[in-house]
């Protein structure tokens, strides 16, 4: 008799895990597709799904800056074909600045911060981070392979203009991507500042959060299955993209902006990267009113103001 209750309590337990699985399998291939597969919904250029819903095509209009420009082109690491844009100052200057780019946005959610960095002087330089705009990709990493590109991007600054002194400016996504970069053992010695905006401490945690707060979900164990199909189905890791390591070995100076209005990335995420980062040096400013990705807008004067003095130690006159 107790060897056909054990019998039947494993068969019970292999029953229950094969269906946690088989279901983890399918919802998490679903989530993975939904969140950082380009090209799931409208034409093969756009945004996943998760940010095609909440930002439709007619309201991604923005402004291009009245200035020259010219186009430029990288293949990446494992072999993408990735696009940028080249914006110069009135007039000549050393100063440059690479604007990443959030989720699900492309470079022209950069034209923006990249008109106030060129009335500042720089020359900026707007990629369409992988899987985004004209760059090619399939999926969204989050920051992980997408601060490798820009690591080549600012490479390629450095070749071509030797004496450019290179700011990373971030925002989100960018900001976990710029963070990253901030890290890597290729950063060329032209980049002398990093600015990030909005910046998660790691994509684990911050979707972890969002399906604690949004949803009413318990992480575990849906977190894990989807990391799970993500390292199947995307090629990488949500473990891989973690700024809050990254920042413990900045190779620059690195400022810190966040509102405190923002409920996608919690403000605390930014006390915690601050906190953590060995930088040669470092500051954060928070601005009172901002939502999400918005400070640069809602405290404008307040924001470039301490951008251009936290940058001006690294800066010479062009």
């Amino acid at each position: 008799m107790k060897k056909i209750l054990i019998s039947c309590l494993l068969t019970a337990v292999v029953m229950t895990v094969s269906f946690v699985l088989g279901a983890g399998y399918f919802i998490g291939n679903y989530l993975v597709s939904f969140g950082l597969e380009r090209g799931t919904f409208g034409g093969h250029t756009e945004p996943p799904r998760a940010f095609a819903l909440l930002m439709p095509p007619e309201s991604r209009k923005y402004d291009r800056p009245d200035y020259l420009s010219e186009p430029w082109e990288l293949q990446s690491e494992d072999g993408l074909h990735l696009t940028a844009t080249h914006f110069s100052p009135e007039e000549s200057s050393n100063k440059w600045v690479i604007v990443a780019h959030g989720y699900g946005c492309n470079q022209t959610n950069s034209y923006y911060i990249a008109e106030n960095y060129l009335m500042m002087g720089y020359h900026v330089l707007t990629p369409d981070l992988r899987a985004s705009g004209e760059s090619q990709g399939q999926f969204l990493t989050m920051g992980y392979r997408e601060s490798a590109d820009v690591t080549a991007w600012a490479g390629l600054i450095a070749m071509r203009y030797p004496e450019a002194h290179i700011v990373l400016h971030g925002v989100s996504m960018g900001a976990a991507t710029v963070m990253l970069a901030s890290d890597d053992e290729n950063l060329p010695a032209q980049v002398v500042a990093c600015v990030e905006d909005s910046g998660y401490t790691s994509a684990f945690d911050l979707l972890a959060h969002q399906m604690k707060d949004s949803f009413g979900l318990p992480p575990f164990p849906a977190m894990n299955l989807l990391d799970w199909r993500c390292r199947e189905v995307a090629g990488f890791s949500l473990n891989q993209a973690v700024p809050v390591q990254a920042v413990k070995n900045s190779k620059v100076p690195m400022l810190f902006i966040h509102g405190l209005k923002d409920t996608l990335v919690p403000p605390a995420m930014a006390q915690e990267l601050y906190d953590a980062a060995v930088a040669p040096r470092k500051e954060i400013l928070f601005i009172e009113e901002a939502v999400h990705g918005a400070a640069s807008q809602t405290g404008q004067e307040q924001y470039f103001k301490t951008i251009r003095d936290f940058v001006k130690p690294y800066m010479t006159k062009g």
